[in-house]
C-alpha cells in the first residue's frame, strides 16, 4: 500500500506540516517495498488535479495535519483515507499509522479552504 505524509522536509525525521495544502513536501511510503519517496508538493489548483493523480497512482492513505474541506472531499470521494498527526515527525507518524493508532478523520479539519481566509 501506499501512504501519503504531508511533511515539512524530505525525510521521515521532519514533522508533519501544519497544512496539508500548505505541506513543502509530499512523503510517498511504499508499504511492500519499504521505500520511502520525498516531492516537492507540487501545489493544487481548483479541481485539486494534483491529488486525483496521486490516488491514481495508487496513494490510498493520507497522513496530514490539517485539511480544508475541497481536499477532504476530493480525496474521500475516491474512497482515499485521512488520517490525522499533529505535531509529529513523520517516522512516528507513519509508525503509528502502521500500529492503527492515528485517527481517521471523518471531516476537514478546517472549515473552509486555505485560499478563503
Amino acid at each position: 500500500m501506499k501512504i501519503l505524509l504531508a511533511t515539512e522536509n524530505k525525510t521521515l525525521e521532519s514533522k508533519i506540516a501544519k497544512r496539508f495544502g500548505e505541506a513543502p513536501y509530499y512523503l510517498i511510503y511504499n508499504s511492500d517495498t519499504k521505500e520511502t519517496e520525498a516531492r516537492v508538493n507540487p501545489g493544487h489548483d481548483d479541481n485539486h488535479s494534483g491529488l486525483i493523480d496521486l490516488v491514481n497512482e495508487g496513494v490510498s492513505y493520507f497522513i496530514i495535519g490539517n485539511t480544508g474541506p475541497n481536499a477532504f472531499n476530493v480525496l474521500n470521494d475516491r474512497n482515499a483515507e485521512l488520517y490525522l498527526a499533529r505535531g509529529i515527525v513523520a517516522k512516528d507518524a507513519l509508525d503509528a499509522f502502521l500500529n492503527k493508532k492515528l485517527e481517521r478523520l471523518t471531516k476537514a479539519t478546517l472549515k473552509k479552504p486555505i485560499r478563503d481566509k
